[in-house]
């Protein structure tokens, strides 16, 4: 994952959930057949391969996640070429966002990436709405798509702004204060928010229908596409919430390879949640040195749990709570 949390601030270790009971009986929907947490990479050389999508499905007895499946993006879509070579996100992000549209109505998707910008950034160019600021991304606030640097140009922007009506040089959406997560417009986490909300979210946006921003009520708001639910998630928030280390856990060490196991057993025993195949899942989330096969499942229990909770958002600590409708938020 290249988003990576910001250590200066306090997050919130909330409770690992609710009772199995519990976190069954208020659900949006009959629900999804199938959950999927998507590890998003935006590397200019291998998004193919450092992408990574872990897939489960709802047990219909107890109401828990049984995860099945964990692959890099590129052998899912079948774009690995020869195994020996990157594949880049020019042929990668494309690939997802077909993958993701091809889901049906009965899923849920969570994605690792910013699904948006602090609200004065979006109201500044006249956007009323998430949906009409996201479909014309990044043109939407002003931002020539042709530059050079699209994404120095969309960070440049957004500091501008912030400059004339935030704090400080990187403004923080509000879901990002509450997980400890970076700016989206930071040196950290641009690359990804421009390009995961130019390449994967604004070609799904007449596909598929997003939480909370397309809710209403206890449904969805009247025009939502009929396709796949997609949230937006952060591993490490997901990981601290469980009680589990949010970092420490990328590296080649034995160290690293010991809390990456320790973080694969505890999602299964905080989140209820099970792998089938015996240990095959767990021994590839310990073996994958960077952490991109663990947080590809930490992402789908945080989509499993968007989905428990029916898309509700927690914003008791937000200045501003209806800033979700513009801004986005975060599924941990």
């Amino acid at each position: 994952m290249e988003r990576l949390p910001d250590d200066g601030e306090e997050s919130s270790r909330a409770d690992g959930g609710r009772s199995r009971a519990d976190r069954g009986s208020n659900r949006a929907d009959a629900g999804p057949v199938r959950v999927h947490g998507v590890d998003f990479s935006a590397a200019a050389d291998d998004a193919g391969r450092k992408t990574w999508i872990a897939s489960g499905r709802i047990d219909p007895e107890s109401g828990g996640l049984r995860v099945t499946e964990l692959r890099p993006l590129a052998e899912l879509a079948g774009i690995d070429g020869d195994g020996r070579r990157g594949v880049g996100r020019e042929d990668a992000l494309p690939a997802l966002a077909a993958w993701i549209r091809e889901r049906d109505e009965s899923a849920v998707v969570g994605l690792d990436f910013p699904f948006g910008l602090p609200r004065f950034v979006v109201e500044e160019t006249g956007n009323e709405s998430w949906r009409s600021f996201i479909s014309g991304f990044p043109e939407s606030i002003d931002v020539d798509d042709d530059s050079d640097d699209p994404v120095q140009a969309f960070a440049e922007r957004c500091v501008a702004l912030t400059g004339r009506h935030g704090e400080g040089t990187y403004d923080k959406r509000r879901t990002d204060a509450a997980v400890g997560a970076r700016s989206p417009y930071g040196f950290i986490a641009d690359t990804i928010a421009f390009h995961g909300m130019r390449d994967v979210l604004a070609p799904l946006v007449d596909h598929v229908r997003f939480a909370p921003m397309d809710r209403a009520g206890e449904g969805w708001r009247s025009g939502a596409p009929p396709g796949p639910t997609v949230v937006e998630t952060y591993p490490a928030a997901v990981l601290d919430r469980l009680g589990l280390r949010r970092t420490g856990y990328k590296g080649g060490g034995e160290s690293e390879s010991a809390r990456r196991r320790r973080n694969a057993e505890g999602l299964a025993e905080a989140a209820d949640v099970a792998y089938a195949s015996g240990t095959e899942l767990t021994d590839a989330m310990a073996s994958d040195a960077g952490g991109d096969a663990l947080d590809a499942v930490a992402a789908c229990v945080g989509a499993f749990g968007a989905w428990t909770r029916s898309y509700e958002t927690d914003t008791a600590g937000f200045d501003d709570p209806e800033a979700v409708a513009l801004e986005g938020y975060i599924y941990a």
